[in-house]
């Protein structure tokens, strides 16, 4: 079932019988936005109008899902060939919303400790419902058209790590603990691209920086349609794993408390555009196969 398809032959018919938008909409009882939306393809008829929208159009059901005239020949051909466009699109939209509510869900996860302080399990959570939503997307489109899904995935990499480059350069990303005295500690935070840290033998924030700003410099260039893309973003995923191990290696040395709220979102961000390049690249050397 083709949306666009369906939307031009609701606006031949409908001039054919000499109505207006308007005036369609107001036989309908529905607003001229909506039969808008319809002729652009952008949304299609909701079920419970489709039988009153083929009477006023003078065509069945079967022809108005497909766009088209059909003789009675193939009507049934054309008939069956409808109703799994129709499930197929069902699925698409359920598939849709389902994938929308857990990446705003785990959005709203990974930054709520940006705003409560803590709660940094609320990252990892987040982070797991994004991925799945990811996989879940990628996986219920296998055998479509990925070509525009792909440039669609890596964009959303480049926009996971951009978001993480603006939070390494705040102030208060990676911690260092002092000693004063016996019972004495002092807290002090910086930014990833600090030289402090480093001179405190906290050695992981500054290359982790470095390498998420030569990730985003690959990721560009390969979206510039380069002759050499394959490469450059293979090169962008090893960068980007490199950065991930070292982002979570104070955690690892030094204990959780060397790592903030931030340091905990940048690690989930820099995971994601992990999985998102690896769905994109997947993609990719398919098509060069």
């Amino acid at each position: 079932m083709d949306a666009k398809k369906t939307g031009r032959f609701i606006a031949e018919l409908r001039r054919q019988k000499g109505y207006t938008q308007k005036e369609l909409a107001d036989k309908l009882m529905v607003t001229d936005k909506a039969v808008s939306r319809w002729e652009t393809g952008k949304g299609l008829p909701d079920t419970s109008l489709l039988k009153d929208l083929s009477d006023i159009l003078g065509i069945s059901v079967g022809e108005l899902l497909s766009g088209q005239m059909i003789e009675e020949a193939h009507m049934k051909e054309k008939t069956d060939q409808i109703i799994m466009d129709s499930l197929k699109y069902s699925k698409q939209m359920l598939t849709g919303i389902i994938n929308i509510l857990l990446i705003i869900v785990g959005g709203v996860l990974i930054l709520l400790p940006l705003f409560i302080g803590g709660g940094k399990w609320y990252i990892v959570l987040g982070t797991v419902l994004i991925c799945a939503a990811i996989l879940y997307g990628y996986l219920s489109r296998k055998g479509d058209n990925m070509k525009s899904t792909k440039k669609v995935v890596y964009g959303f990499a480049l926009l996971c790590q951009l978001a993480a480059l603006v939070l390494e350069a705040l102030p208060n990303g990676v911690i260092l603990i002092f000693a004063s005295g016996p019972n004495e500690r002092i807290t002090e935070t910086f930014s990833y691209f600090s030289m402090t840290p480093f001179g405190y033998a906290n050695f992981f924030p500054l290359p982790t920086a470095l390498l998420t700003v030569a990730v985003i410099v690959l990721c560009i260039v390969s979206l510039l349609k380069s002759p050499n893309a394959m490469k450059i973003q293979n090169a962008a995923f090893t960068c980007s794993v490199i950065a991930i191990i070292l982002s979570i290696m104070p955690l690892l040395l030094f204990g959780k408390e060397y790592m903030s709220a931030i340091s905990y979102t940048i690690s989930a961000l820099m995971l994601l555009s992990i999985v998102l390049q690896a769905v994109a690249n997947r993609h990719l050397n398919k098509a060069r196969k």
